[in-house]
């Protein structure tokens, strides 16, 4: 299995964390780290995939694989100015309302542009 794919299957599985289940949570966090590595390798060309195709994670939105590669993207991967504004596009997005999710994008953004 390519890291793509392996980032792809590591989003379902954050998708399905059951917050009141310590082991379903324990496994989200490991597939998070595990989805940071894949990103670093990537943005570091330690591997075949490039980041021109991690890129085309921000047009899959199941699993919000889309989000979790605009935070990885930004945080981790030097990219051009299109996929920075693509990815910043849709955090935006989920920043937009008031759930404590979108507050936690709020704060990610205000983090993000103080950089």
């Amino acid at each position: 299995m390519n890291l793509i794919q392996e980032y792809i299957e590591l989003t379902k599985t954050c998708a399905s964390t059951d917050y009141g289940d310590k082991k379903s949570v324990k496994l989200h966090n490991k597939s998070v780290d595990k989805m940071y590595e894949i990103a670093e390798k990537i943005g570091y060309e330690h591997t075949m995939d490039t980041i021109e195709d991690f890129a085309k994670l921000l047009d899959k939105t199941e699993n919000k694989t889309n989000v979790w590669a605009a935070v990885h993207i930004l945080e981790r991967i030097p990219t051009d100015k299109t996929i920075e504004e693509k990815a910043l596009n849709i955090i935006k997005q989920q920043a937009d309302g008031d759930s404590a999710e979108a507050m936690g994008f709020k704060i990610w953004l205000d983090n993000y542009k103080r950089k």
